[in-house]
């Protein structure tokens, strides 16, 4: 028996991205060495865990999908025995990575990241701010613990909280021919596209910001106009209510299989939320 545990990552990357070259490019490893891995369980199990179809994406067999569930389940026992034996020496913080979409960040992190910060001494921290579609893309490749986003997402592997809801308004001087837009992935620029298209607009000058909060500040210094969560926005900044269409509902996205080390901050960020839930969302940021 040579199966291994990295054999097992191998296979669940394969599995995920059904692609043996993005698999090998996740894990910073040859497409030669998944390929060998992946033949080594076969043999070890004597079964095909794949059916290949020249280029097309791989497709796994009944097998396939059953050694998923259950290489989940070892690696987490894995990670959990990994984390008792290493309590017995000194202890070092457990990495906790929330990711969180531009919106949630400027309404959400600011209180949440007070509370955790209470916990730092038993967790270090890692925050990224992303995109909801980035966001999605990195929790299904594990590179996050925790994503914070404000579309509907919906995967297997991650199980979904709504806890909150946003509304979204025409900001900005009406008359100016700049539209300040979001990246093409972004859930506000979904929402711009939408407006323009039922207004029959067509801007004539554009600039695309891969910020919220760089957006709210040119539209507080009265440059452009833009679809915007009203709640990121200076008090000065001109606005026109767009309707129940123009509202979303915020999410948390936590694994399937968290790392047990990580369920108090899932707790922590539950309660969290809920509590921002109750009161008004300027409380949370002025």
């Amino acid at each position: 028996m040579t199966t291994t545990l990295k054999s097992l990552q191998t296979f669940i990357a394969v599995y995920e991205t059904r692609n043996f070259s993005q698999a090998a490019e996740q894990l910073f490893i040859s497409q030669p060495t998944v390929s060998t891995q992946i033949k080594q369980l076969e043999t070890d199990l004597e079964t095909i865990l794949f059916t290949r179809n020249g280029r097309q994406a791989i497709q796994p067999t009944a097998s396939g999908k059953l050694l998923y569930q259950q290489a989940q389940k070892l690696l987490e026992t894995w990670n959990a025995t990994k984390a008792a034996i290493q309590s017995t020496k000194v202890a070092t913080p457990t990495i906790c990575r929330i990711g969180a979409s531009h919106t949630t960040a400027s309404l959400i992190l600011p209180k949440l990241l007070t509370r955790l910060a209470t916990l730092s001494q038993q967790f270090k921290f890692e925050i990224t701010l992303a995109n909801s579609a980035d966001i999605l893309t990195q929790m299904t490749q594990h590179h996050l613990d925790f994503g914070l986003v404000e579309k509907p997402l919906v995967t297997d592997q991650l199980d979904r909280l709504a806890f909150a809801q946003d509304e979204l308004v025409h900001a900005g001087q009406p008359t100016s021919p700049l539209w300040l837009l979001r990246e093409p992935n972004s859930g506000v620029r979904h929402y711009t596209n939408a407006y323009l298209k039922a207004q029959n607009i067509r801007p004539a000058q554009t600039m695309i910001i891969h910020s919220n909060q760089l957006i709210a500040d040119l539209l507080a210094q009265g440059i452009g106009q833009t679809i915007i969560s009203k709640h990121v926005l200076a008090p000065n900044v001109p606005t026109v209510a767009l309707g129940p269409n123009y509202q979303r509902q915020f999410f948390m996205l936590t694994p399937t299989t968290l790392n047990p080390a990580l369920k108090t901050i899932q707790a922590t960020i539950s309660t969290n939320l809920q509590n921002w839930n109750a009161t008004s969302p300027h409380d949370q940021i002025r």
